[in-house]
């Protein structure tokens, strides 16, 4: 899963950054064994992001931290 940062006029502001990753088995490609495969994203009203995983019939609460 990657983010593009906007910019104050919603425009893109630099390309495509890596944000969750390890969706695959190490060293394998696109083609190979996924470890995992989130196919859905919902945000909820506390502000984290909810992304399900089919393959591993999981959902994934993402928050904010500093």
């Amino acid at each position: 899963m990657v983010r593009v940062k906007l910019d104050d006029r919603g425009q893109p502001a630099g390309g495509a950054q890596d944000f969750i990753t390890g969706w695959l088995a190490p060293g394998e490609t696109k083609k190979g064994r996924w470890m995992g495969r989130p196919v859905g994203i919902a945000f909820g009203s506390d502000g984290a992001m909810y992304l399900s995983d089919d393959a591993g019939g999981v959902i994934y609460r993402v928050t904010y931290g500093k």
